[in-house]
């Protein structure tokens, strides 16, 4: 389709100027561009230039964007969750009438990439979902075509700002987007009640989240994690029997109890962005105690998931992409709720197997399975980048405009010529010297990383032995306890000595932020375990490299 011909029509985005400066180079390379503002902070990212305000009633939404769609002859539609409150109208309205849609999420592999897919992203998703449509799908695709990960760095700062200045544009132009609702469960004010308390205690739950996974990981003891998803998450919410985590932690807790093998714990790792509202370990303690097994149940944050992924007898969890993680260091994987990469030979789910039999079963991934489903994800769904950057966002314009066929057939120079916004990205990178496409050749590496392998979630190239996560892992006193622990270390491959077991369970009592109901119990809570913790496990010594090893970045 001549790119003269092709209409984008923008709706709501990540919280960056990503799409502005997408639909900047769209404009710059012939194409018509539109954008539908929301709410206030839309209009700071996206102020003028054929931009439309939606005011209106929700009612009055499927004839206002569909007469809009046919004024401006749209043939392309871009937009950020294709499940949020007025995309869905859309989505089908732009099916009507036979026009292209593209969704971006995160990246179903992170860091280094983001997911662009045309018609619909995760449940909603068209990747194939059978090991005979992977093995097929995957025979069409050359290794030479797979966009290597942006090495772009994405510092947790340029997202806490640019989210704040979004949030600043809802509040000063509130009176004239009256009408505009999140699509979260919660407003900012609200979450901001939750996010406060954790941010001020942040270092008190690393140092227990430290203390507690280093004396598992230095034990033998067997023991399965749960990694959280955020309870807001529209994976969890529309893509699973649950309308919440507490639910999904209330079936694998009661199944654990009675079904698990009772030497064997059961790990919770926190969200590192959880907005503090639910008290998971409040909840998980009250489950455990119902189900008689609090005793072999453990809460943790602030920490990553890597080393306890790599130790981790499985992995169960709702529908999170850190399955993937998981399934490249030959673990195990269930999934509760709806998954791309639920399929016999990658992780299990209800189709397959029960919960009560997958504590015992493990069924281990298929080496060639994974690597060709990688494959077709890195070929039909990702595009390298991320949203917020200044070079992240370049990234991911360069492999959108490929994705999206507005550039099919330019060279590379003449891609980062197009693309290089002089305004916002730092510097200009020198362009390949051979005579092959950007996705082709990898017009996004070579740029230092900031982050060590532990430090990051990035994950391990296909063939890789030894995944940044795992190598550390897999010795954890060395990892963990770099140097002489005052309180004495715990032996690799030893039982966990009676004080620690009883230690760790008094420390998993240590509740996290109250706040479901609106109250904050967090410092009376806290207080009478802190003294519990501190005199029953190991500390974590004062080694900045123990503490950094598994610090959630």
């Amino acid at each position: 389709m001549p790119n003269e011909k092709r209409v984008f029509l923008f709706l709501e985005g990540p919280l960056s100027p990503f799409f502005r400066e997408l639909g900047r180079i769209l404009e710059q390379e012939g194409c018509e561009v539109h954008r539908i503002n929301f709410c206030g902070g839309d209009v700071f990212y996206w102020p003028s230039g054929n931009t439309h305000w939606w005011r209106g009633h929700v009612y009055e939404w499927p004839l206002w964007i569909s007469n809009l769609m046919k004024q401006y002859q749209v043939t392309d539609l871009v937009l950020i969750g294709d499940w949020r409150p007025l995309h869905r109208e859309a989505i089908w309205l732009a099916r009507h009438r036979g026009n292209r849609i593209w969704v971006y999420e995160e990246g179903y592999l992170r860091p280094g990439y983001l997911t662009l897919e045309e018609d619909g992203v995760n449940a909603y998703s068209t990747l194939p979902r059978t090991p005979e449509d992977v093995h097929e799908r995957a025979r069409h695709i050359s290794d030479a075509k797979l966009p290597p990960p942006s090495q772009a760095p994405d510092p947790m700062i340029d997202r806490v700002l640019k989210t704040a200045w979004h949030h600043v544009g809802n509040v000063l132009l509130w009176p004239f987007f009256s009408r505009y609702r999140t699509h979260r469960p919660y407003n900012i004010g609200r979450e901001l009640t939750g996010h406060i308390p954790r941010y001020l205690n942040r270092h008190k739950r690393r140092r227990h989240g430290i203390e507690v996974a280093r004396a598992i990981l230095s034990s033998k003891t067997p023991f399965y994690l749960m990694p959280l998803q955020l309870d807001a998450d529209s994976q969890v919410r529309r893509h699973s029997p649950f309308t919440g985590m507490l639910e999904c932690m209330a079936m694998v807790i009661t199944d654990f109890a009675k079904n698990a093998p009772q030497d064997a714990f059961l790990f919770f790792k926190n969200h590192p962005l959880d907005n503090g509202l639910r008290n998971y370990r409040r909840y998980m303690r009250s489950l455990g105690l119902a189900t008689g097994c609090s005793d072999r149940l453990r809460f943790v944050e602030e920490i990553k998931a890597g080393p306890l992924i790599n130790k981790a007898r499985g992995i169960i969890l709702c529908n999170s992409t850190i399955g993937l993680t998981a399934l490249r260091q030959n673990k195990p994987v269930y999934c509760l709720g709806e998954c791309i990469y639920a399929m016999p030979g990658l992780a299990a789910d209800k189709s397959q197997m029960s919960l009560a039999d997958f504590w015992t079963a493990l069924p281990r991934p298929n080496e060639r399975l994974l690597n060709e489903f990688i494959k077709v994800l890195k070929h039909d769904a990702l595009v390298p980048g991320n949203f917020y950057s200044p070079e992240g966002i370049h990234d991911a314009i360069v492999a959108s405009l490929l994705r999206m066929g507005v550039i099919k057939g330019k060279n590379e120079t003449a891609i980062e010529m197009a693309v290089e916004p002089k305004a916002w990205v730092k510097e200009v990178r020198p362009a390949e010297t051979d005579d092959t496409t950007a996705a082709e050749k990898g017009a996004f590496e070579n740029r230092p990383s900031e982050n060590s392998p532990l430090e990051s979630n990035e994950m391990p190239p296909e063939g890789s032995e030894n995944p940044p996560d795992a190598t550390a892992a897999n010795e954890p006193d060395k990892e963990l306890q770099k140097e002489p622990d005052p309180a004495g270390e715990l032996p690799e491959e030893t039982e966990l000595p009676e004080n620690v077991e009883s230690g760790i369970s008094a420390a998993s009592e240590t509740p996290a932020n109250e706040g479901n109901e609106g109250e904050n119990e967090e410092e009376k809570d806290n207080a009478g375990d802190n003294a519990a913790e501190d005199a029953a496990v190991p500390p974590a010594g004062n080694s900045t490299e123990n503490k950094e090893t598994l610090n959630e970045q």
